[in-house]
């Protein structure tokens, strides 16, 4: 059984959706163009299966759209943009369906958006805001008419080309039609020129161009480019376009699709979708997890329970995108399912996946639904919560995402609250999590302590821990270190040190730099000393201030480095800011009075060397020797 891709585009979002079980759209921009090029090129892309829904059954189906309109990255676009892009499938209203797709999403999905629709992608590099619109542009998939494997001329690819190009949407410079790299003459025609759809995305009377209005089409390109050749090469030119269009059409557009069907009940389709999918590589775990959940949550038998966990969510991603800004590229569905197999004990592995029962499954809803010992406002209010408090911890503690943006740290948090209902965002929490991460960022570089697997081991030793009902309850990150046996060596601590640096600029946010985090992490007198601080207080603080590197290497004879650990010291954010500034040392220490600057430079492992501008070298180095020597006493078994 075979249907033709146009069959499909003029059917999908009219008749033609998907089932709730499905995963998200995922395949990123190069992924969309390598198909349209298979397809050209006559290459197999794999079978279609459709679950034929039976008429009588339709209300127990959750269905969505397919995407049109996509947004193809990571950062959170402005609200302009999310009028017209999604971000993930939209829930079908008001329609209903006849087909829904259980394998092939990817691939249809990415030929829908090539031809009916296209992408948005932030183009403002590192540090640019992602919520203004300047920094966002619309893309179309575009074709070279200019390129085709059966014409060589020294002026043109020579292939087919596949590219999403701006149209000068939002931010961007409109990059389709005519264009020359090098010697290379480009026309870049977006694809759903040749196809006659409507600009709903239900395109019940879509065609596919041919005849003279593919000629119109083509020559309308042509005819327009600022070619700048005599008529011999602009015939040649428009042979090569009608070509590359008459291929779309007859390769691409109207290439007949091998297709399977099914109309078994609904209770046999996750199981077949399942094993559809476990058989490769794709989809994720975390993916596969969701579509596990939406096969069975949002049917519960009673009505309180039943649970759509793709839009709560979607909807918890944009509540803590907003509240987090911190960590808002790395927040996504991959870590309220991480979080939710690690409250019971299991991770996000394809055999892991594969026991999961609905036993277990419903295992995962209770703890959703558990609103304990939080008033219930809403509900998942201690699911939330408690992951929450995770967040809270971390960013508290100055640590960013540059430093540790391995997410399951935060799922394994979220179950030290959840199984922890008393323990509180307190010094002493932010500070027990704050070192752990330093220790776990020391060995990490050299030993790959930063890891799932590690994350998943630890998550099974907090679900079995019990605190002292006597004591506070902190965070046990020295407990989780003991019990994997992780301890660094003098080597490691040394390696660390010779290579820690300051790479950003100072202040706020407080930790940037991972060797930096750990080293100056564990000295942990330098920011347990005061009763009134907690880590998240503190800044990273020049010694000799950067601003006067230049004064200072004048004074030594030789460049001196002053992004070097040796040079960085934690200092209190009010004392960094209103007292030190960019005194010298020995100036703004004399200001203290000497009972405080005594305890400045011995929390902070100063070196018995005045630390005047002449002296800085001697300094950094014999600082850095005191750190190493205090790291291998206090860390090393």
């Amino acid at each position: 059984m075979s249907r033709q891709v146009s069959d499909y585009l003029s059917e999908i979002n009219d008749h033609i959706f998907l089932p709730g079980l499905q995963r998200e759209f995922v395949w990123n921009p190069r992924q969309i163009e390598e198909l349209f090029d298979s397809l050209i090129r006559d290459y197999p892309i794999g079978a279609i299966t459709e679950w034929r829904v039976r008429a009588a059954n339709i209300s127990d189906y959750n269905s969505y759209n397919f995407l049109r309109m996509y947004v193809a990255d990571d950062y959170r676009p402005p609200d302009p943009v999310l009028a017209e892009y999604d971000l993930y499938n939209q829930e079908v209203e008001d329609k209903e369906p006849e087909i829904l797709i259980i394998d092939g999403q990817q691939r249809l999905n990415s030929l829908y958006i090539g031809v009916e629709g296209g992408i948005t992608v932030y183009n403002g590099g590192r540090g640019k805001p992602s919520d203004e619109l300047q920094y966002w542009e619309g893309q179309r998939l575009c074709v070279d008419l200019f390129g085709h494997p059966e014409y060589d001329r020294d002026d043109t690819a020579g292939d087919y080309e596949f590219e999403f190009k701006s149209t000068g949407k939002f931010g961007g410079t409109d990059e389709t039609g005519y264009s020359i790299t090098g010697d290379t003459r480009h026309l870049w025609m977006p694809v759903g020129e040749l196809w006659n759809g409507d600009d709903g995305g239900s395109s019940g009377n879509s065609t596919v161009l041919e005849g003279r209005a593919l000629s119109e089409a083509v020559d309308e390109y042509v005819d327009t480019a600022e070619l700048r050749a005599d008529n011999e090469t602009r015939y040649q030119l428009r042979s090569i376009s009608m070509a590359v269009a008459r291929d779309i059409t007859s390769n691409v557009l109207q290439d007949d699709l091998e297709t399977d069907s099914t109309n078994k009940d609904r209770s046999e389709i996750p199981e077949i979708f399942t094993r559809l999918n476990m058989e490769g590589s794709d989809p994720k775990p975390y993916q596969l997890l969701l579509s596990k959940l939406m096969s069975y949550w949002p049917y519960a038998e009673e009505e309180d329970e039943r649970i759509n966990p793709r839009e709560v969510i979607q909807d918890w991603i944009d509540e803590f995108k907003q509240k987090f800004p911190e960590y808002e590229q790395e927040i996504d569905r991959k870590l309220f399912l991480r979080y939710t197999a690690y409250l019971v004990g299991t991770d996000l592995l394809r055999s892991n996946l594969s026991s999961i029962d609905e036993e277990r499954m419903d295992e995962m809803r209770e703890r959703w639904l558990y609103n304990e010992p939080v008033v219930a406002g809403r509900r998942f209010e201690w699911f939330r919560t408690s992951l929450e408090k995770a967040f809270q911890t971390v960013i508290e503690s100055g640590i960013r995402s540059s430093v540790m943006n391995t997410m399951p740290i935060f799922a394994l948090i979220g179950v030290f609250y959840y199984q922890n209902p008393d323990a509180e965002v307190s010094d002493a929490n932010r500070e027990s999590v704050f070192q752990f991460v330093a220790r776990a960022l020391l060995l990490n570089k050299y030993y790959q302590v930063l890891t799932y697997g590690k994350c998943r081991n630890w998550m099974r030793y907090l679900r079995e821990w019990e605190p002292d009902p006597s004591e506070p309850i902190v965070f046990p990150g020295d407990e989780l270190f003991e019990s994997e046996n992780i301890s660094p060596s003098a080597e490691d601590i040394r390696r660390v040190v010779a290579n820690a640096r300051y790479e950003s600029s100072p202040g706020e946010p407080v930790f940037t730099d991972t060797d930096v985090t750990a080293v100056l992490g564990l000295i942990e007198e330098s920011y347990t000393q005061s009763a009134s601080t907690s880590i998240g207080d503190y800044s990273v603080d020049h010694i000799y201030p950067k601003s006067r590197e230049e004064t200072v290497s004048e004074s030594v004879g030789e460049t001196v480095d002053l992004d070097r650990i040796g040079n960085l010291q934690l200092l209190p954010h009010e004392m960094n800011e209103e007292i030190k500034s960019d005194q010298w040392p020995h100036n703004w220490l004399d200001d203290l009075g000497d009972a405080e600057a005594e305890r400045i430079q011995r929390v902070n492992q100063y070196p018995d060397i005045e630390p005047i501008p002449e002296n800085a070298q001697a300094f950094i180095q014999a600082r850095e020797k005191r750190i190493t020597d205090y790291l291998i006493d206090n860390y090393v078994k």
